[in-house]
């Protein structure tokens, strides 16, 4: 008897089941709200990766801890984060701003720009931290450590944070303790004065740092260079020369022949001869006619030894005799000489 074959209408369908959970069951499920959804296990890898620009800090990188262990694949959990984020040039953000107000002496604006990597600079230097300008997990430490890792030590505020701080410009020809805080930061010699070798260091950072390149110490380079010191006294040191000894040392050189731009013995110019002179009596002014007219004390009764000016700018400088004489460089073609003060001088100066 043969078998009949039903109609094609009437044979037996899988159901709609049947045909999901295969596909269900190679899917890993999360529970949301009592209902399950399946969800590709390449999703919750992607949700595991967090980025380090989630926490909103543009320009940084989040260096995960070493003890850092793979959450369960099956789970995601919200844990506070212990990533230090490292801060470099052109980052932004709150972090930025925490960073600022520790190293202090800067516009605290979230924005990680040439003075702050300046600032990170110099106090990595001045700490002995690498100076690469990057705020990584050594510098924060020095700092007072990532916010939020652990408890951090406090944070005395910078000098420069006290409102009775005036900030003291620093130039060429000081001799004080302030020079000495500006030689430590840009590692040379300290030997509170700025003579060349400081004045050329100072011009190299300003340089460096996209600060007017001046050779002056003033609010902008302090801040470069980690903050004025507020609590370092500002009385100059003393000299270890003095007046009395200028004009003994300025007649040894009578008859030496002028030469422009000389600055030695074998010729001088006026100004070459007063701050040559002057650095033999063991006393530092700087080199042209009108910086040390800048530099010196202007003062109506001037004694010998101290300057007489023509000018202003000055052009021409002279060491006061007194009797109405100085010792002068006057002019190519002629040498060291003592003279009178032939015209009106437009003032004296006087090294106080």
């Amino acid at each position: 008897m043969s078998t009949m074959t039903p109609p094609r209408h009437l044979k037996h369908r899988p159901g709609l089941t049947a045909k999901v959970t295969p596909i269900v069951s190679s899917r890993r499920t999360m529970a949301i709200s009592g209902t399950a959804i399946g969800i590709p296990a390449t999703i919750g890898a992607a949700v595991a990766a967090t980025p380090a620009h989630a926490a909103g800090i543009s320009g940084a990188t989040a260096v995960a801890p070493a003890t850092a262990k793979t959450a369960a694949a099956a789970t995601v959990h919200a844990e506070p984060s212990t990533q230090v984020v490292v801060l470099r040039y052109g980052s932004t953000g709150s972090l930025v701003k925490v960073a600022q107000q520790r190293l202090g002496g800067l516009a605290v604006d979230g924005s990680f720009g040439p003075a702050t990597l300046a600032s990170v600079k110099a106090y990595q230097r001045a700490h002995h931290l690498t100076v690469d300008g990057i705020i990584g997990p050594q510098t924060w430490a020095s700092l007072g450590g990532f916010p939020g890792t652990s408890p951090s030590p406090p944070v005395s505020n910078p000098p420069t944070s006290n409102p009775g701080c005036t900030v003291t410009v620093v130039r060429y020809g000081a001799h004080n303790a302030l020079v000495k805080v500006v030689q430590q930061r840009l590692g040379i010699t300290q030997d509170s004065n700025f003579g060349p070798g400081t004045l050329a260091a100072v011009k190299s950072f300003q340089g460096s740092h996209g600060l007017t390149v001046d050779g002056i110490v003033g609010p902008a380079t302090w801040a470069a260079l980690g903050g004025f010191p507020c609590d370092t006294p500002v009385a100059p040191t003393p000299p270890t020369g003095s007046l009395t000894e200028v004009v003994s040392i300025a007649k040894q050189y009578l008859g030496v022949p002028y030469v422009w731009g000389g600055e030695s013995p074998s010729g001088f110019d006026c100004s070459g001869l007063t701050q040559y002179v002057y650095a033999k009596a063991g006393l530092t002014i700087p080199r042209t006619a009108s910086a040390q007219q800048s530099y010196l004390q202007r003062t109506s009764n001037p004694v010998p030894g101290d300057l007489v000016f023509f000018g202003s700018p000055a052009y021409h400088v002279g060491i006061y005799l007194g009797n109405n004489e100085m010792i002068a460089a006057p002019h190519p073609g002629t040498v060291v000489r003592i003279q009178p003060i032939y015209d009106t001088p437009s003032g004296y100066g006087h090294l106080g």
